[in-house]
């Protein structure tokens, strides 16, 4: 609990709630958000204003003290039940992670809150589950205080970055807390102050360890500041910009690449809603040519990729949704360039691959400089794209940490990682993710494995599908259509060796807006469908999530519902002319409006009445050989 006085006109933190008061509180969800709310507010305040550790270790501490609060009032009631080994582990790790404050170890205690997430993390999992089709007020109550927690544990952890150190420790020193120091101002080691833009009232903050990647001809101090550079500070291959209501910031190495490997450890800020951080390669001229990842605020767990050439990135994006909160920890982003292909990466996992031969736009070809940019896009689409900026949480910090340059890329020097569908799979891990959404997408909806595309009232819906391919396998997922009138409207989980491909081979469960008791089920071989079946549900599909599964391998096609067959459909061996799909395969899900297909006699005719609609698509579980 945060409780705030003025004295001197400062406003200073009393936690003045003993353990036997806060477990005997009962705090409505309103109440503690309330709470978090002026205490960001106090943060901004007072925090980002000082330059003073004690200040940060105490709303730290506050942070640690309203998630035990929330906590005591849950453990011991019976919804609890469902993660309460892990609620004991986070109630023990969050005092101790208080004493070790106390104490003045910072490092233990932020090292104490990195547990805490992953338990909270896996409790949330836990109860997103499905639970007998229902999703009764508990388990929505439960998930809402296990976010709340999550949050000030999140806070918690920015607060103690800032707190620790104001310094970058020069010499070996095992003892992690902070400096001591004499009377005479001097510490009891050696400590040198940050280098930071001369100009910049900004103090720099301790970084994560460097990336072991090798940095060759490259260094970050011959990096340019565009604008404002009063709102960057610099610490030896690492940047940190600051964004208030005046400005963020931009900034570009002098060095130039014609080709090469490229990353940067890279942490967006915490609720930057509004803001846009862009990590990325551009000739910067008069027509750029340009790669880049690009960070929206309002999608703390997606990533934007795009290329452009002279000037023109016209359909060039990808949006990918990521198994992380980007906000959360530091991840490693890398783009690829060389003469033949462009690969971006996060975490060393494929996100998307471009070959130059494939480049129907153009291939970016100039040389280029590293960009690290951080923006206000509120006034992008009146807020669509990011979103708007709250000031309140304000100002932000964007960290670019560890960037690294390897160019020129020597051919054969670097190798791709192996694509998943190149290893042994025996099952993806839940949810799935990375997945791309192809278009529509602010109308994917994503929460831990659960999935939701919704039809808005713009007449767009969306579609989004599997990073990789799979030769084979078992493909499920449990879906519930949309509700109310829905004549026109296609909602559909599929398999296909690429969408829009004149040649592709696709297996599908699609469902017919006129008819929510049926599901229709159809293949293509090298485009060519016409094999639908329409199958009776026995039920009304937009009334509760029912499992649909597909088993796609070089023997036979089945399509089930709730574990039981309803479609099989054998290959025909030794026999010419019987076509049956055989390429790797992507996994897909779309919403779209298809009355106009055969003037509305597939899908009926349009209404709408009732939009926007929302089809949901949770526990996507792929197993592939």
């Amino acid at each position: 609990m945060c409780i705030w006085r003025c004295h001197r006109n400062q406003c200073r933190s009393i936690r003045s709630i003993g353990k036997r008061g806060v477990a005997a509180m009962r705090i409505s969800s309103k109440t503690y958000r309330a709470i978090f709310l002026a205490c960001f507010i106090i943060l901004g305040l007072v925090v980002y204003g000082s330059s003073d550790q004690e200040q940060a270790v105490s709303l730290a501490k506050d942070r640690i003290d309203n998630a035990l609060s929330m906590l005591n009032k849950l453990i011991d009631t019976d919804i609890a039940s469902k993660c309460k080994d892990n609620f004991i582990s986070v109630q023990a790790t969050l005092i101790d992670s208080a004493q070790n404050l106390d104490n003045g170890s910072i490092i233990k205690a932020k090292r104490d809150l990195n547990m805490v997430e992953e338990l909270l993390g896996s409790c949330l999992e836990s109860t997103l589950k499905p639970q007998d089709n229902t999703f009764p007020t508990a388990l929505i109550d439960l998930r809402e205080t296990i976010r709340g927690m999550s949050s000030s544990i999140s806070s918690a952890q920015d607060l103690l970055e800032v707190a620790w150190p104001l310094f970058i420790n020069t010499t070996n020193i095992s003892n992690d807390t902070l400096p001591n120091h004499n009377s005479n101002g001097t510490t009891n080691a050696t400590w040198v102050e940050a280098r930071t833009n001369p100009n910049s009232s900004f103090v720099p903050e301790r970084l994560a360890e460097p990336a072991p990647m090798q940095v060759s001809d490259f260094n970050i101090s011959t990096f340019i500041f565009d604008y404002c550079g009063d709102h960057v500070s610099v610490q030896s291959n690492s940047v940190i910009i600051r964004m208030d209501q005046s400005c963020g910031a931009k900034l570009h190495s002098t060095n130039k690449f014609s080709s090469g490997v490229f990353s940067a450890r890279i942490r967006t800020p915490v609720r930057g809603t509004g803001i846009v951080n862009s990590f990325y390669l551009s000739s910067n001229d008069e027509g750029s040519d340009m790669i880049s990842f690009e960070f929206l605020g309002n999608f703390p767990n997606r990533v934007l990729t795009s290329y452009a050439v002279n000037g023109n990135g016209g359909g060039n994006q990808q949006m990918f949704v990521l198994s992380y909160d980007t906000s959360v920890n530091f991840h490693t982003y890398t783009i690829k360039w060389d003469n033949e292909s462009i690969i971006w990466l996060a975490d060393n996992t494929i996100l998307r691959t471009l070959h130059k031969a494939n480049a129907s736009t153009g291939y970016p070809e100039k040389v280029t400089s590293i960009f690290c940019h951080t923006w206000d896009a509120s006034s992008v689409g009146d807020g669509s794209y990011a979103g708007d900026v709250n000031w309140m949480f304000g100002p932000f910090r964007s960290y670019f940490t560890d960037i690294a340059a390897s160019s020129p890329l020597v051919p054969g020097s670097w190798k791709a990682p192996r694509l998943a569908s190149d290893a042994a799979l025996s099952l993806v891990p839940l949810p799935m993710r990375p997945f791309e959404i192809d278009y529509g997408f602010s109308n994917v909806g994503v929460a831990s494995n659960d999935l939701s595309i919704t039809f808005n009232e713009q007449g767009q819906g969306a579609r989004f599908r599997s990073v990789t391919t799979y030769p084979s396998g078992t493909f499920t997922s449990r879906i519930k259509c949309a509700e109310g009138n829905t004549s026109g409207l296609l909602s559909s989980f599929y398999l296909s060796s690429r969408e829009g491909s004149r040649v592709q081979d696709e297996i599908d469960f699609e469902w017919l807006g006129k008819d929510k008791t049926s599901v229709q089920t159809n293949y293509y071989v090298n485009g060519v469908g016409n094999h639908e079946l329409q199958v009776p549900l026995g039920f009304d599909c937009s009334e509760a999530y029912h499992i649909y599964t597909i088993i796609y391998n070089s023997d036979q096609i089945q399509w089930l519902v709730d574990g039981k067959i309803v479609r099989i459909v054998p290959r025909v061996q030794g026999i010419a002319n019987v076509p049956y799909p055989v390429k790797p395969v992507y996994v897909y899900a779309s919403v779209w409006n298809a009355s106009s297909v055969n003037d509305g006699a597939w899908t009926g005719n349009w209404n709408g009445a009732d939009v926007p609609f929302v089809v949901y698509f949770s526990d996507i579980r792929i197993k592939s050989p």
